[in-house]
């Protein structure tokens, strides 16, 4: 209904600017003198032309609704309409079905990661030893040997007064920071 609403508006305000015009006309067109009449007929023409435009604006809208409206039905009937959009059908399940979730088999074994093992050798102290230290740079435990094995903690390396520290472990258990200036990494 609402499509139709707006052209019945404007097809009513057409025909009051029209009767309006021609009152006008009657009115004035006795009473006034030459040219004040040619000026009312000049703003009555201006007056029935917008009368007219209102009139064939609200006749285009009908037209454009009648032919929309037309293609719904025809759509919701099932014809192929050509030109028209339709839409596209959409499959539903009610009620939806379960979808299945996977089990885990607790026979078989979970992999776990094999960390790998970086091994150095304190050399190139001059037989003064290595200092283990708490922290990069920082207080000293103890003085590693030269030749002492280590294992290289998986920790990342930290750089402190131009050096590059590494955590590290002794066969004794202690852990702690040395420079990696004096390790060699082993192979195994």
């Amino acid at each position: 209904m609402s499509d139709f609403a707006i052209p019945i508006v404007l097809a009513v305000v057409g025909l009051i600017v029209a009767l309006n015009a021609y009152r006008n006309i009657r009115r004035g067109a006795a009473r006034h003198y030459t040219l004040e009449r040619e000026a009312l007929l000049r703003q009555a023409s201006f007056t029935v032309i917008a009368s007219a435009m209102f009139f064939l604006a609200a006749v285009a809208m009908l037209i454009f609704n009648m032919q929309t409206l037309q293609q719904d039905f025809a759509i919701e009937n099932g014809e192929i309409v050509e030109g028209a959009i339709t839409p596209s059908p959409t499959l539903s399940i009610f009620p939806p079905t379960p979808s299945v979730t996977p089990t885990v088999d607790g026979t078989l074994p979970t992999p776990t990661v094999t960390p790998i093992v970086r091994r150095a050798v304190v050399e190139g102290t001059g037989g003064n030893g290595l200092y283990l230290r708490e922290s990069p740079g920082g207080l000293e435990i103890t003085i590693l040997p030269e030749g002492t094995n280590l294992t290289v903690v998986d920790e990342p390396p930290q750089t402190v007064d131009g050096l590059n520290w590494l955590l590290v472990r002794t066969i004794a258990g202690d852990e702690g920071w040395v420079a990696d200036t004096f390790l060699i990494m082993s192979e195994r």
